[in-house]
């Protein structure tokens, strides 16, 4: 089935705000929804495995470049407990009330002998909505 290109999504206006916090110089954000199985046979399946769904879980990466002005050490660590809402455009997004960082990482250029670029890994702590999900917390995009 084909994408309409007036509706395809360019990722131009994909955001992620932390704690209410809009990550700046976003480069990316990406996440993984997956789902655990229960397996079993018995003399019902014929022979055959039975699968049951068990549970939910999400783990994801932002990625973004250095920026002096916000440093993401200051909002993002190892072991913090954050609110994430990973935005697709200005009204539909993804909310996690809670995630645990997993991972903070910076990369350094010697080139530039700079910092350019820091990436955080995550995994959901619980309960996590799809745009217009039934229960999903109501956000608002902040604008810087």
């Amino acid at each position: 089935m084909g994408q309409n290109a007036a509706t395809a999504k360019n990722g131009n206006l994909g955001k992620a705000v932390v704690d209410d916090t809009l990550v700046l110089r976003l480069t990316q954000w990406n996440f993984t929804s997956v789902t655990t199985t229960t397996e079993w046979g018995d003399s019902d399946s014929a022979g055959f495995m039975n699968t049951k769904a068990a549970r939910r879980n999400a783990t994801g990466t932002i990625t973004a470049k250095f920026d002096t002005g916000r440093k993401p050490y200051n909002v993002l660590r190892e072991g913090d407990n954050l609110n994430l809402v990973l935005w697709e455009d200005a009204t539909d997004y993804w909310a996690f009330p809670r995630v645990v960082i997993t991972s903070f990482n910076l990369v350094f250029d010697p080139n530039s002998k700079e910092v350019v670029e820091w990436t955080a890994d995550w995994t959901a702590d619980n309960v996590f909505y799809a745009p217009g999900e039934s229960g999903a917390p109501t956000e608002t995009l902040p604008t810087s």
